[in-house]
């Protein structure tokens, strides 16, 4: 036997409190994040996981598909509500209020301001305040899209049109273009029309409105719609659908028209360049229409990344992920989406169409209609609705206008 003086006895007591701390310690830096998506596993957001993953530092991410924005918020809301929030969610920029105020996302800095600080500067500084709400910095700007007009060049051609298209393009040009192809292509083309997807119009009606010089929701975060500026920019949205230039249709519609290069004109989202059917030299694209005599003022979408989590390790292992998705190897897995770099990494455009919406993005981009109020999830339903009518002519602008402000006043002081 061993005598067991005092020296082993401190030997073995160190040892065995050691053994006990190991394990604490291994299981803490092997913490599992699920971050709650709008995209599945077969989506180019599970390389940026996945790249992650591989470099086994401790922290392992798992990408849950819960559908889009604005279904994966709603079972957030029901996460939060059972005390078990997402650790971590993509939100879509325009639930900014509803993620703070709502649901809890969290300070960035509250977490921890040092690596916060460093993660954000990796980003461009006129971005930051689309994730800054309520004095808070809530996300990562992670997904850029702005709205450019792209045009199918062998239409234009037939129609006698200008190839080299204005550096900022009005919606009286654009408007004026169309007509000239309505013309030349009257009966011979049955698909030249470019429709308004009515189930995306949100977006592009609120570009109209800001370049005329109104609001949805002002930069205080109050309800602006209802004024001469927001009818005015409308009432030269609904022109082209009125006059029967541009077909209101579903968003399938419209996407299965314009990957098979049946549209002539199509004024959509900068991602769809990734799938911009026509080709290098059968294409054209341009920066999205402004109105003529006032300033341009775009808007842009996307969803950046929260961290919801209240538990510590948790948080901290969030911010892990966050630092590999701001660095540049990140960002560069990230490009091939198609959306536009916000960070200060050099990272090239995916193609040449990408280039108006760069030139936007370097113009200043502001943030989509971000919905205040509880019941601010609702907010943007309410307004496809109002936008849809007027598209189709079932009321004025003006009382559409003007409906849309009081149904959104009551949902938003609910």
């Amino acid at each position: 036997m061993t005598t067991m003086n005092r020296r082993n006895f401190l030997a073995t007591a160190s040892m065995t409190l050691a053994a006990a701390i190991a394990p604490r310690a291994a299981r803490s830096a092997d913490a599992d994040i699920v971050i709650s998506s709008i995209w599945g596993s077969d989506k180019p957001f599970q390389k940026v996981v996945d790249a992650f993953n591989a470099k086994k530092l401790g922290v392992t991410v798992t990408n849950r598909f819960d559908g889009d924005y604005q279904s994966a918020a709603t079972k957030a809301v029901a996460s939060v509500a059972a005390g078990r929030p997402p650790a971590m969610m993509i939100t879509g920029w325009k639930f900014g209020y509803f993620a703070k105020r709502t649901l809890g996302a969290r300070d960035l800095r509250e977490i921890n301001a040092t690596k916060a600080d460093a993660i954000l500067s990796n980003f461009r500084s006129s971005v930051l305040p689309l994730v800054t709400i309520d004095g808070a910095l809530i996300g990562l700007p992670w997904a850029m899209s702005t709205p450019i007009t792209f045009i199918n060049s062998e239409m234009w051609a037939a129609a006698g049109l200008d190839p080299k298209l204005p550096e900022n393009p009005d919606s009286a040009w654009l408007y004026e273009s169309a007509r000239k192809i309505d013309t030349a292509l009257k009966g011979k083309h049955p698909t030249y029309r470019s429709p308004i997807a009515l189930s995306n119009n949100e977006w592009t009606s609120q570009s109209f409105i800001q370049n005329a010089g109104g609001y949805i929701i002002d930069p205080d975060g109050k309800l602006a719609l209802n004024s001469p500026e927001s009818v005015a920019g409308m009432a030269e949205y609904c022109a082209p659908a009125a006059e029967g230039l541009w077909l209101p249709v579903d968003d399938k519609e419209q996407t299965a028209a314009f990957q098979s290069g049946a549209l002539a004109i199509c004024t959509t989202s900068s991602t769809a360049a990734v799938t911009f059917p026509f080709g290098q030299g059968k294409a054209i694209t341009a920066k999205f229409p402004g109105l003529k005599g006032h300033a341009r003022k775009m808007n842009s979408g996307g969803n950046f990344l929260a961290v919801y989590t209240k538990n510590q390790e948790q948080a901290d292992a969030s911010l892990a992920f966050l630092e590999f998705c701001a660095s540049k190897e990140g960002q560069k897995i990230w490009s091939e989406v198609g959306y536009l770099n916000t960070s200060k990494h050099d990272v090239p455009l995916i193609n040449d169409f990408m280039k108006p919406a760069a030139a936007q993005l370097a113009d200043g981009l502001t943030a989509e209609t971000i919905w205040p109020g509880k019941r601010g999830l609702e907010g943007q339903a309410v307004w496809r609705k109002w936008v849809s009518r007027m598209l189709n002519k079932e009321t004025s602008v003006a009382d559409g206008v003007k409906n849309a402000h009081a149904e959104l006043a009551a949902l938003i002081s609910a």
